[in-house]
């Protein structure tokens, strides 16, 4: 059963002026409102996690049964860093306080203020099996032949399943290789491809949903340049809708190659 995996929302309602972090608090309020809404009306358990200290303004717009609010602010918080590495801590943070992933020994961790339109059809492949680790990532070299300027190669943050040991054993302890500027730079999705490279041909580990997630919501990057088609910042648009279904065939007639 999908509702017995608990969701992950991680949420930084006002990223006090972070280096890269888009949108003002007022605006990912209403994101994050939205989205824990969507999750709500589907009957799933949602652990709203929120590292701003914010997590009150959430909960007293959006009261169900079925959400668990953890409040992870601290001295933890590091602006300089950037957000992989906040988002890490904050994760480690929810996995020790939440009853609901204490309970289930997992989660199903999403970017807050998105909505995964297919959700149950992601967490339905998390179930088969003893499942640690599901994710996604793209590691692959057409954009080198071709010679486009794109990456080929990271792992997808936006979403990702885990048991509460994998997490403590195999990301948690590599948080502070974590940062997002210079001179140093390691995105989160750098170390999710590592992770996600490293996990394969282990028992219950998988980098390649057979489902192709489809999300709803303003990304929050700043990617592309006026390459709409590979980096759109609406998830909703008619060119990530296009690439999605592309990417679903390449899912069921090609599943070992990660694009």
């Amino acid at each position: 059963m999908t509702t017995t995996i608990p969701i992950l929302l991680t949420a930084t309602v006002n990223p006090q002026g972070m280096k890269g972090a888009n949108f003002d608090p007022e605006e990912r309020l209403n994101m994050y409102v939205e989205a824990l809404e969507f999750y709500v009306k589907k009957g799933l358990k949602v652990v709203f996690a929120e590292n701003s200290g914010s997590v009150v303004l959430v909960s007293a717009k959006v009261i169900a049964e079925n959400v668990e609010y953890v409040d992870v602010s601290g001295p933890e918080y590091d602006q300089s860093r950037g957000k992989g590495y906040n988002e890490t801590i904050l994760i480690h943070k929810a996995v020790e306080c939440s009853s609901m992933i204490h309970q289930a020994g997992c989660f199903f961790k999403i970017t807050g203020r998105l909505k995964l339109l297919n959700i149950e059809s992601l967490m339905s492949e998390c179930v088969k099996g003893n499942q640690v680790f599901r994710a996604d990532c793209k590691d692959h070299r057409v954009y080198e032949w071709l010679k486009m300027p794109i990456n080929g190669h990271a792992g997808e943050c936006r979403y990702w399943f885990a048991s509460t040991e994998f997490f403590e054993s195999m990301m948690w302890p590599r948080v502070n290789e974590l940062n997002d500027y210079e001179p140093n730079i390691c995105l989160a999705e750098d170390l999710m491809l590592d992770v996600c490279r490293q996990s394969r041909g282990i028992e219950g580990c998988s980098d390649r949903f057979r489902t192709q997630a489809r999300i709803s919501g303003k990304g929050g990057h700043n990617l592309g340049r006026g390459w709409s088609f590979f980096y759109s910042t609406d998830n909703d648009s008619f060119a990530l809708r296009a690439k999605c279904f592309m990417r679903q065939l390449l899912r069921w007639l090609v599943p070992w190659w990660r694009v």
